[in-house]
């Protein structure tokens, strides 16, 4: 079954994205990790995930080495990377790019945006993406 895993994810986050899954795709679950450091004893539970999730927090330094530690592990390095972040600028979404994520979703300031961001999204990568 086809699981999302996310990273760093905060309370808010998580009840998003959880609410946006259940509209689109209520078979997925999502699996959450505050550190990459968990995820090669989740992966071996649970198998690979079809999408890993990306909390934009702290700097982009330690958002770069994340993402440039799942890209430099073949068992990981396949997996689309999706950053949610608050900061949109030019520069910085393209240092996010360079760091590995396949794509950066900037959150808008509502919740009520911000799930059907995820949402549209969600239904993207479910219903017309080959994962």
């Amino acid at each position: 079954m086809a699981y999302i895993l996310m990273l760093q994810a905060d309370p808010d986050d998580q009840y998003i994205t959880e609410s946006a899954l259940a509209e689109i795709s209520p078979s997925t679950t999502v699996k959450y990790l505050q550190t990459i450091d968990e995820m090669e004893e989740t992966v071996a539970i649970a198998g690979e995930p079809a999408l890993i999730l990306l909390n934009d927090k702290g700097t982009l330094r330690e958002r770069g080495q994340t993402l440039k530690q799942l890209k430099a592990n073949p068992a990981y390095s396949h997996i689309p990377v999706v950053l949610l972040g608050e900061k949109s600028s030019g520069d910085y979404v393209k240092e996010c790019y360079r760091a590995g994520a396949s794509t950066f979703i900037t959150k808008p300031s509502s919740v009520n945006a911000t799930q059907k961001k995820i949402e549209l999204f969600l239904s993207y990568w479910f219903e017309v993406a080959e994962v």
